[in-house]
C-alpha cells in the first residue's frame, strides 16, 4: 500500500534545503579590503627627502658703537679747557681737553733744573778724578740717572693732563665744564666710532650653533625700515654666566649715521649647511630617543618598524640623518610617541619631509610644528 506524503509537508521540506544551501555558501565571499583593526594607533606619515639643514630666526639687539670710550684724566685736577662739544667730530690724536696741565709742566721744569744740577756735579766729579774716592763718582752718576728718571715721570704725568682722541669719531657726552676739579679717573667725555656700528645679541644655545663669524644678516630698526646687511664678527666661545646666553656681534656700516647707539635693532639671520650634501633632515620632534640610542618609526603595510638612525648636526629644530634611513620612507610624525615596532598602525594623514625642516601635507599645507605634534599624539590616544 502506497502512503502519501501531504503536499505542505514536501514544500517546507525543500524550502529548508535550499536555505541551509544559500547560507552555507555566504562566508566564501570577501570584502576588497580589509579594515584596519579598531585597535590600530591613528598616526601621519611623510615621505623623506633629501636636502641641508637650514635655520631663519630672528632676534632683537641692541645698537653700540663700534669703539666706544670714557676719557679720563689719571691724576685728575683743575680743567683748564675743554675743547669739544656734544656730536661733534673729531679725529685720531685731536686734543679734547686740557686738566692740570700748568701744575704738570712746572713739575717737569723742576725736574729737568734738577737733572742739570746733577749733570754739572758730574761733570765736576770727572774732573776731579784723582782727588774724590770712586764712591763719590759712583753717587754723582746716580744722582744723574735718579734725575733723569724723575723728569721722565714729570713728562709722563704732563701729558697725560691732555686728554686727546684715541681714535677718529663722534662726541657722544661731555660731562664737565672748564674751571671745574676733576676726580681722578672720573669720566669727562665719551667717544664713540659710529661707522661702522655693532648690533650686539644675545643667542641661546640652540641657535648659536648655526653661527660663524662671516655669516651675512639682515638688520632693520624703527628708523630704517629698509633692511641693512650686516656681518657677524664675534660670536662668544662661552655662555654668560648669569644668562646662559651668547654674545654675538653684528657690524652693519652707518655711512648715513642713521643708527646711533642705544637703538633696538631686529636681526634676521638665516643660516645652514651650504657646502654640507644633501641629507635627509627630520624634525627634532620626529626622532624617538632610547637607551639604546636614536631612532624612527616607518610605516610599513600598515606596520609600524622601529629604524635606528645615526644622528648628525642638530640646528636649533632640525636633525641632520646620516645614516640608517633613506630619501622615500615612509616616516611616522605624529602618533609615535607610544608605539613599539610591529604596531598596527592607521595612517590618516600624508605629506612630505621636510622642507625647511618641516613638515607639510598637500604641497601647500600648513607646516607642522612640535606643538601641534604633541597635540595630534594626544588627541590619537584619546581616539583610541
Amino acid at each position: 500500500m502506497i502512503r502519501r506524503v501531504p503536499l505542505l509537508i514536501l514544500l517546507v521540506a525543500c524550502g529548508s534545503a535550499s536555505g541551509q544551501e544559500e547560507t552555507s555558501s555566504a562566508p566564501t565571499e570577501r570584502a576588497p579590503a580589509d579594515p584596519p583593526s579598531a585597535t590600530a594607533t591613528r598616526v601621519e606619515v611623510a615621505t623623506t627627502s633629501t636636502t641641508r639643514a637650514s635655520v631663519s630666526f630672528q632676534l632683537p639687539g641692541e645698537i653700540e658703537g663700534s669703539r666706544d670710550a670714557l676719557l679720563a684724566a689719571a691724576l685728575g685736577g683743575y680743567i683748564e679747557r675743554v675743547m669739544v662739544d656734544e656730536g661733534e667730530t673729531v679725529t685720531r690724536n685731536q686734543v679734547l681737553a686740557r686738566v692740570d696741565t700748568a701744575s704738570h709742566g712746572a713739575r717737569a721744569a723742576q725736574a729737568r733744573v734738577e737733572l742739570e744740577a746733577a749733570e754739572r756735579e758730574l761733570e765736576r766729579a770727572e774732573r776731579l778724578t784723582g782727588a774724590i774716592s770712586q764712591q763719590q763718582l759712583h753717587a754723582a752718576e746716580n744722582r744723574v740717572a735718579a734725575a733723569r728718571a724723575a723728569l721722565q715721570a714729570a713728562r709722563v704725568t704732563a701729558s697725560r693732563g691732555t686728554i686727546r682722541a684715541p681714535f677718529a669719531g663722534t662726541i657722544a657726552q661731555v660731562g664737565v665744564e672748564q674751571g671745574e676739579v676733576a676726580a681722578p679717573g672720573a669720566p669727562m667725555v665719551r667717544l664713540v666710532q659710529l661707522d661702522p656700528v655693532h648690533v650686539s645679541l644675545a643667542v641661546p644655545d640652540r641657535d648659536v650653533v648655526a653661527l660663524r663669524r662671516g655669516m651675512t644678516v639682515s638688520v632693520t630698526t624703527g628708523a630704517t625700515p629698509t633692511p641693512v646687511e650686516g656681518v657677524i664678527t664675534h660670536v662668544s666661545p662661552a655662555a654668560d654666566l648669569q644668562t646662559r646666553a651668547f654674545e654675538v656681534t653684528v657690524e652693519v656700516p652707518n655711512e648715513n649715521g642713521r643708527l646711533l647707539p642705544g637703538m633696538i635693532a631686529q636681526v634676521q639671520i638665516v643660516g645652514g649647511e651650504d657646502t654640507a650634501p644633501e641629507r635627509v633632515v627630520l624634525p627634532q620632534y620626529v626622532l624617538v630617543t632610547r637607551l639604546d640610542g636614536n631612532g624612527v618609526f616607518v610605516e610599513e603595510d600598515g606596520v609600524a618598524r622601529w629604524r635606528s638612525i645615526e644622528v648628525g648636526s642638530v640646528m636649533r629644530d632640525q636633525v641632520v640623518v646620516l645614516g640608517g634611513l633613506e630619501a622615500g620612507e615612509r616616516v611616522i610624525v605624529t602618533g609615535h610617541r607610544e608605539l613599539a615596532d610591529g604596531d598596527e598602525v592607521m595612517v590618516t594623514r600624508e605629506g612630505e619631509c621636510c622642507t625647511g625642516g618641516r613638515v607639510t601635507f598637500g604641497g601647500t599645507g600648513p607646516a607642522v610644528t612640535e606643538t601641534q605634534a604633541a597635540d595630534t599624539d594626544g588627541a590619537s590616544e584619546e581616539e583610541g
